[in-house]
């Protein structure tokens, strides 16, 4: 049996091989290709008149699709000799083809190509018989053409030629079909009459039409009530309107119920308040007690429109309907879960209670979402008592569509609650932490307004200056150890699925946490998950969104030995990786820190870095710096800069006459025309096509000096207290601890010294970040394990036991007087402008190798090291000038 079942297997699968070869052999025959072939000396009219007579049906699609242009080219011949063809060819054509006409009749009108008068005669003709057509998809189609030429035609063209259609067709004795377009055609133009005309002529239809036998026109007009109710004005709708809409919110029918409801809603602004409180209220009052007595989906749809009806009659209730209506709301939050919490184990899975329970999850998640209108209509005073307990039950729903859209307005009911949004900062924990990557979808996009508001929540908002600038807040979230680890659990979770859009989209938002919290926790608990998303993430704009939130957060960072390590940690990872690919990332952190930092920031700490790339042995990389070099120029400001212009002219030159890959080439002249066009900015001479790039980045230096003098007067003032402190301690030892009371200040010194010491890891030291700098790859490792050595054996002996004040320009200067201790400068720092030329023209394998120069004569080196960075670079031949070896910086020490 199972053989021959085999045997049967291969045949079948041998005759569908066998069918698959004829679909070669069905090609066009020389007929086909004949009769589709089309003279190319006929001109436009005529190719469309011979095609709509004898072509193809895919032929006529083209034509009738290009009769709005031909009609707009020549419309008195085309009129003349196509149209006609057209409305001819309707009668018999198919259905793509009645598709096609519907899109180009109502194009012709919009353009407006014919007058009015002409096209009612021919197209509206048209348009008004093929309302007639059997097939439901083109009769469909027409109507809504139909429907879209009333906003665009004429109040007499209407009443002319439409207006009598509608009345016709929407006589009982005409088919259901005819009836519902007559319902949407008077909805449509009911708002081009004058009331007297729509009460006279519209109004009786409308309201058999509400009183039809099939629910389907009763619940298509009843829809449409409102758009009938503002063109006949208040007092007509409050006599003739207003009953017809109770008896179709009273209907047997669910879809006529709904529909009913959906007017209600849109009317509210149309009613006045006597009307909203007498007749409105009681009737959604009613509604809402029967909805949720009856088993089908009115509940859900009322939960769904609840939030419009609140807000819309919150003046026109009172204490007691408004207690009614949030108890209401509080019932809908909880639909379906009060059953399972007090009934014992569930019964087995039925087809019913499964619908039941989607039902309840579908309450449920309309209640959720229209959770931030009812924050309007309850107060954020009232929030507490009323609502809480409605948010934590949405917040905590055991199905996920609840929690994803309280997800989606959380961010809006923080801003709502003001002052009070401390209620709900642990359900933002509770969601951050959710499993399910629905929720974080919702959560993850608005997360800077939702911190932002908790923050404003707890401190009354921040100043200016202070949000723009510092991430360190007065006024700490309460419970920010929780948050934190919220977000870093959101982030985790985000980078472990698969959606690597959302992964970006969190990426860029942690951008806000430097407005949120300190710099110390940013530094201790973002950072090291920044870089690893910035060297490990497999998505390049995830890389890249990283790159720019560390970047971000260097430029609000208020401590200077955070910003010089970050600054550091940067270039090791990026500019000297091992993968090119992390390279050529470091090009795109180049413009992130172009555009959020000072031209005089990036060319102290990145200009040379970045050029040191044209050295790489990986083109793509010398390709990717192609592309930066004019924005290079746009840094540079003579004559201050000199140095820098020739050193990236001899970066250019050098990639002209030395370059073998042809893209690169091709870039390097690509960006050397672009190079002619930009004129260097000169310091004495203000031109207006700079006038404005050169005030923002004096706006971004100023910045970057007054967060040098708030952390300086934060030390000053932090040292005032602590000498404060030391006073008193002496005083009370003077009087009665004697000895005891010293030792406790020496250990009180002690400790200042310790706090003071650098903590960071020895191993990015910035001597190695330049001196390892043109080395290969390969080299680049062996040359890093050595440093790592050298220094840690002379680090004992350099380390002093104090360390100088803070420099107003330390950011900018680096120099070892400004740096909290003379290591973090040998560590960490990038030196002043002069030192880094001088290691940049020091790069030599040959290390230990000292100088007896004077400092003159090094200075004028150094100058000339730019010119040979290009020769230096490769690693051959020993350099005139560097950097004092370590034993004759031991025997000065001791001297």
């Amino acid at each position: 049996m199972d053989l021959s079942g085999g045997l049967e297997q291969v045949e079948d699968d041998l005759q569908e091989l066998s069918l698959e070869r004829t679909i070669t052999k069905s090609l066009k025959t020389q007929e086909e290709i004949d009769r589709l072939t089309v003279d190319e000396k006929l001109g436009d009219l005529e190719r469309a008149v011979y095609l709509l007579s004898s072509g193809q049906e895919v032929q006529r699609i083209s034509v009738v699709n290009s009769l709005p242009q031909l009609i707009q080219d020549n419309a008195p011949e085309a009129m003349r000799r196509v149209v006609p063809k057209v409305r001819e060819m309707l009668h018999v054509a198919g259905a793509d083809v009645q598709l096609a006409a519907t899109i180009s009749f109502l194009s012709i009108l919009e353009r407006e190509v014919i007058p009015i008068s002409t096209y009612s005669s021919t197209f509206l003709q048209t348009i008004i018989m093929s309302l007639e057509v059997k097939d439901p998809v083109v009769s469909n189609a027409w109507l809504e053409t139909l429907l879209s030429v009333c906003g665009c035609l004429p109040k007499d063209v209407i009443k002319r030629e439409i207006l009598g259609i509608a009345v016709a067709k929407g006589q009982l004795s005409q088919s259901v079909q005819s009836r519902l377009a007559s319902c949407k055609i008077l909805g449509r133009v009911a708002t081009k009459f004058e009331p007297y005309i729509i009460k006279k002529e519209i109004l009786p239809l409308v309201t058999a039409l509400c009183q039809d036998i099939d629910y389907e026109v009763r619940g298509c007009m009843c829809r449409l009530l409102d758009s009938v109710a503002r063109a006949l004005g208040l007092e007509n709708t409050k006599s003739a309107i207003l009953p017809e809409l109770v008896e179709l919110a009273n209907d047997e029918e669910c879809f006529v119920r709904h529909a009913a409801l959906d007017a209600v809603v849109n009317l509210l602004n149309l009613l006045d308040d006597d009307t909203c409180t007498q007749t409105i209220v009681p009737l959604v009052c009613k509604f809402c007690e029967r909805s949720m007595e009856a088993d089908d989906t009115t509940l859900p749809h009322v939960a769904e429109q609840f939030g419009r009806l609140c807000h819309g009659l919150s003046v026109n209730v009172d204490e007691q309907q408004r207690a009614w209506l949030l108890e209401f709301y509080t019932q809908l939050c909880i639909q379906g879960r009060m059953r399972d919490a007090q009934s014992p184990p569930p019964p087995p899975r039925t087809p019913s209670s499964i619908c039941d329970e989607d039902r309840c999850a579908d309450c449920r998640r309309n209640a959720a979402y229209n959770f931030p209108a009812m924050v309007l209509f309850a107060g954020p005073k009232n929030f507490k008592h009323e609502l809480y307990n409605c948010f934590v039950s949405l917040c905590e729903d055991p199905h996920y569509i609840v929690r994803r859209t309280i997800a989606c307005g959380f961010h809006e009911v923080a801003k709502l609650l003001g002052s009070h949004v401390q209620l709900i900062q642990q359900e933002l924990v509770t969601l951050l932490n959710d499993n399910y990557v629905q929720v974080l979808e919702g959560i993850v996009p608005h997360l800077p307004e939702t911190l932002e508001s908790l923050v404003k929540g707890v401190g009354g908002g921040l100043s200016e200056a202070r949000t723009m600038l510092y991430s360190t807040n007065r006024h700490q979230i309460s419970n920010h150890a929780d948050l934190v680890q919220a977000l870093l659990t959101c982030e985790y979770l985000v980078a472990a699925c698969s959606q690597w859009r959302l992964h970006l989209t969190m990426m860029q938002r942690l951008a806000c946490v430097v407005r949120v919290f300190t710099s110390d926790q940013i530094y201790s608990k973002f950072v090291p998950v920044l870089f690893q998303r910035l060297t490990l993430a497999r998505v390049l704009p995830v890389k890249q969104a990283a790159g720019r939130t560390l970047c971000v957060i260097i430029r609000h960072n208020r401590r200077q030995e955070h910003r010089q390590e970050l600054i550091c940690r940067l270039i090791e990872a990026l500019c000297h990786a091992n993968k090119y690919q992390l390279r050529m990332l470091f090009v795109d952190v180049c413009c992130d820190v172009m555009e959020l930092f000072s031209r005089r920031f990036f060319k102290e700490y990145f200009f040379e870095f970045v050029l040191n790339l044209a050295h790489d042995p990986v083109a793509n990389v010398r390709l990717k710096l192609c592309s930066l070099l004019p924005r290079l120029k746009t840094q540079i400001k003579l004559p201050g800069d000199r140095q820098l212009l020739q050193q990236l002219e001899h970066c250019v030159r050098r990639l002209l006459s030395h370059e073998r890959d042809r893209d690169v080439a091709a870039a390097i002249r690509k960006s050397v025309f672009e190079l002619d066009k930009i004129q260097v900015a000169m310091e004495t001479l203000t031109q207006r096509m700079f006038m404005e790039e050169d005030l923002m980045d004096q706006k971004k230096e100023e910045e970057e000096k007054m967060l040098l003098e708030l952390e300086e007067r934060e030390k000053k003032e932090h040292e005032q207290t602590k000498g404060k402190y030391t006073e008193k301690g002496k005083g009370k030892g003077s009087k009665g601890q004697g000895r005891r009371g010293g030792d406790k200040s020496k250990e009180a010194k002690a400790a200042a010294a310790k706090d003071a010491s650098p903590t960071m890891p020895r191993s990015n030291s910035l001597s190695h970040v330049s001196s390892s700098n043109n080395l290969s790859p390969g080299q680049r490792g062996a040359h890093n394990r050595g440093h790592r050595t050298s220094v840690s054996k002379t680090n004992s002996s350099e380390m002093p036991s104090a360390s100088p004040k803070l420099s107003k320009h330390s950011l900018h200067s680096g120099s070892s007087e400004n740096m909290t201790s003379p290591g973090l400068t040998r560590k960490y720092s990038l030196g002043s402008k002069e030192d880094r030329i001088k290691r940049t023209s020091s790069n030599s394998p040959v290390a230990g190798v000292s100088t007896s120069h004077s400092k003159k004569s090094s200075l004028k080196k150094s100058s000339h090291s730019l010119t040979n960075l290009a020769a230096n670079s490769s690693g051959h031949g020993s350099p005139k000038g560097g950097s004092t070896p370590t034993h004759t910086r031991k025997k000065s020490q001791a001297r």
